[in-house]
Parts: structure tokens; C-alpha cells; sequence
């Protein structure tokens, strides 16, 4: 299969995933601080979801740059994840619309989990397809701790206090764009 049929593909995808969801961002009737503010839970889940999105792609990039076979097993997982991409427009909006919603705040946390794993298991399918390729850096099993430790943590606040939970997603992403940036520093 064309590595890079697939990779302009899911490229596409992921820009238009990140592109839909600033759509919620609505220009108030009036401006002022109060109407400002009541977008602030919007704008907020769209931040924390574009930079999601952001990692991810540049992780997809990463997985498919180190690839010199795609086999179907390959193809099937990539198109899982984006898939899964695709659902992050709706459970960003659902959770900046409701984020006091234990439900809107549970269906973002288990679209994330869903979404991570689907890559967690196309970067094994790419490793397993090219075994000198190396695994993806979030393969590691401080960076999953992390990553889906912090959604797991989230999860259960949804049910507790729902507005944390996009709280605790941000700064989940924060420290994982932070330990990437460190990598990529240091490299």
C-alpha cells in the first residue's frame, strides 16, 4: 500500500477534525465580559482538543515516517484512529457545551481512551509490519502511565465533579507536550 496516499489522507482527516471544532467558537450577540466568559468553557475544550490533535498528528507523522511497509493490518488501524479523530469534534463540543454534564464530560474522557488506543495499537502494527522501525515515544510505559493515567483520573471525576475533568484532560496534555518538547530538545 502507498504510505503516502495514506499519510495525505490522514492528513486531510486531521486537519479537518481540528478545522470543525473551532466552528463552536460562536461571536457573542454582544460583547462584553459576561458573554465573552460564557465561551470560555468552549474555547477551553478547543484548545485542549487541537493540542491534542496537534500531538497526535505530529505522533502519526512520526509512526509513519520511520514505516517503509504498510500492510493491510497497518491501513485497518490507521483507518480505527482516524475514525476515532473524527469523533473528537462532536466530544469537544458536546463537553464545552456541558461542562458541568457528568455524561458530555464521561463520552469526551472515553472518546480520548478510545482514540489513544486505537494509535497505541497502529504504531504496534506499524512495528510489527517494520520491525527495525522504533515504537512511538508514548509507547513507553511512563508516557502511557501518564497519558492514560490521567484520562482514567478523569474519568472518574467526570462522575465526581464534571467540570474538573477538562481541567485534568488540559493539564494531562500540558505535561505531555512539555515532556515531548523536552525529548525533542534533548535529541
Amino acid at each position: 500500500m502507498n504510505k503516502d496516499r495514506i499519510m495525505a489522507l490522514s492528513d486531510g482527516i486531521v486537519a479537518i477534525a481540528a478545522t470543525i471544532m473551532v466552528l463552536e467558537l460562536a461571536v457573542p450577540q454582544t460583547i462584553s465580559i459576561n458573554s465573552l466568559l460564557s465561551q470560555v468553557p468552549i474555547f477551553y475544550s478547543y484548545v485542549v482538543s487541537f493540542s491534542l490533535i496537534y500531538l497526535a498528528w505530529r505522533s502519526h507523522h512520526n509512526s509513519f515516517e520511520k514505516a517503509d511497509l504498510i500492510d493491510g493490518k497497518v491501513f485497518l488501524a490507521n483507518g480505527i484512529w482516524l475514525f476515532f479523530i473524527t469523533l473528537i469534534p462532536f466530544t469537544t463540543a458536546l463537553v464545552g457545551n456541558g461542562p458541568n454534564e457528568t455524561l458530555a464530560e464521561a463520552i469526551y474522557v472515553i472518546s480520548l481512551i478510545l482514540w489513544t488506543a486505537s494509535f497505541q495499537f497502529l504504531d504496534i502494527a506499524i512495528t510489527k509490519a517494520n520491525p527495525t522501525a522504533p515504537k512511538d515515544e508514548m509507547r513507553d510505559n511512563k508516557n502511557r502511565l501518564l497519558l492514560f493515567g490521567g484520562y482514567f483520573i478523569a474519568l472518574i471525576v467526570a462522575f465526581i465533579i464534571p467540570q474538573l475533568t477538562i481541567i485534568i484532560i488540559g493539564l494531562d496534555v500540558l505535561v505531555m507536550a512539555v515532556s515531548l518538547f523536552l525529548k525533542v530538545k534533548m535529541d
